[in-house]
């Protein structure tokens, strides 16, 4: 007789997941069928709405340029929870996380240089360019031998593999933006070349 292959952890999680999900889905039909032909919780219901109104325009309200209470509250629960997991290492997790910053911040930056000196001309955006390229490689050599020398190099190719991304979501963005502009431009033309009226 053939033995059964033990469950893999991605398996026995997906499948309590599936009757996590399952129970919830029955437990909400049950309640929402009752709700729907008894009414009991009617009272619950109308406070609860009112709570979240007041709640709602409490983190609506810009705090300063546009940055709501919400965002903040969404972010620093985000944080806590991932920060509190078992199976999350600390140390690791605000690297990754200052990785994450740096590594939009590139994007912010490389986004708005990319098209302010775009503007200015072709022979301008490229000697900044090749000077923008320079100054990323001379402050990630700062940065990286900013320490001791045994974490120099994973320093270094942390700092540089953010760059890059950073850099390469640029690029998407600025390559999805034009293919909508293009789109934008030539479906009407097709539209208008198919029709029959």
């Amino acid at each position: 007789m053939k033995q059964k292959k033990p469950k893999t952890r991605l398996e026995r999680f997906l499948s309590q997941l599936i009757l996590f999900c399952i129970a919830v889905m029955l437990i909400v039909s049950v309640l929402a069928f009752i709700q729907a032909t008894l009414h009991p919780l009617d009272p619950v219901v109308s406070k609860a709405e009112v709570t979240l109104t007041i709640l709602d325009k409490t983190l609506s309200s810009s705090l300063f340029s546009g940055v709501s209470l919400g965002t903040i509250v969404v972010i620093l629960s985000i944080l806590a929870l991932s920060m509190a997991g078992r199976g999350v290492h600390r140390r690791q997790y605000m690297v990754s996380y200052w990785r994450g910053i740096l590594s939009s911040g590139i994007f912010f930056l490389s986004d708005a240089f990319y098209r302010y000196v775009r503007s200015r001309g072709l022979l301008y955006y490229s000697a900044s360019l090749a000077l923008f390229i320079a100054v990323m490689l001379i402050l990630v050599e700062i940065i990286s031998r900013w320490g001791s020398a045994s974490e120099e190099r994973d320093r270094r190719t942390e700092l540089l593999a953010s760059i890059v991304s950073g850099l390469s979501f640029g690029l998407l963005v600025q390559a999805f933006e034009a293919l909508f502009a293009l789109a934008k431009e030539k479906v009407p033309d097709l539209l208008s070349r198919f029709s029959f009226f």
